[in-house]
């Protein structure tokens, strides 16, 4: 029985440690993402944001943490053009927000106003009616707290 116990336990704390690990990395590329967005490079801000994650999800952190990191994510590609890695963060954030209890408010707007940058006016009322008329209304609360970055105009080389 001993044979197999300390295996266990010396598995348990590698795991434990390398879940640390991967929530301190987290972290950092948190940092290094605004360090890039306060600059103005969306697109590096936009990998550190996914790296980001990506680690948060390893190391098991919280849904809440997880969805802040995707939204800013969403945030970095939208600025950077990257509408399709956008609308995949948004979404993301949304359902995680929506597991770990949080508000997806902001995410949804997020959403919504990527979809109408791009003209896409069909997809921007698919997720307002997503919402409901009631939560859809008062997504206007929003509009002074947060907007979209916008970086260079997409298409207009750098």
């Amino acid at each position: 029985m001993r044979r197999r116990l300390v295996p266990a336990l010396l598995l348990a704390t590698l795991a434990a440690c390398s879940t640390q690990v991967e929530l301190r990395m987290a972290a950092q590329q948190e940092q290094f993402g605004r360090a890039a967005a306060s600059q103005g490079d969306w697109a590096q801000a936009m990998r550190s944001y996914a790296a980001a994650v990506d680690n948060v999800e390893l190391g098991r952190g919280d849904l809440a943490w997880q969805a802040r990191l995707h939204h800013q994510a969403g945030r970095a590609a939208s600025a950077a053009c990257r509408y399709d890695a956008a609308e995949f963060h948004f979404r993301n954030a949304i359902a995680l927000a929506k597991r770990s209890t949080q508000s997806s408010a902001l995410s949804y707007k997020a959403l919504i106003d990527l979809y109408e940058r791009q003209g896409k006016t069909a997809e921007a009322l698919a997720v307002r009616n997503e919402l409901g008329w009631h939560q859809s209304w008062a997504l206007g609360a929003f509009a002074d707290l947060e907007s979209l970055p916008v970086g260079q105009p997409c298409g207009t080389p750098p």
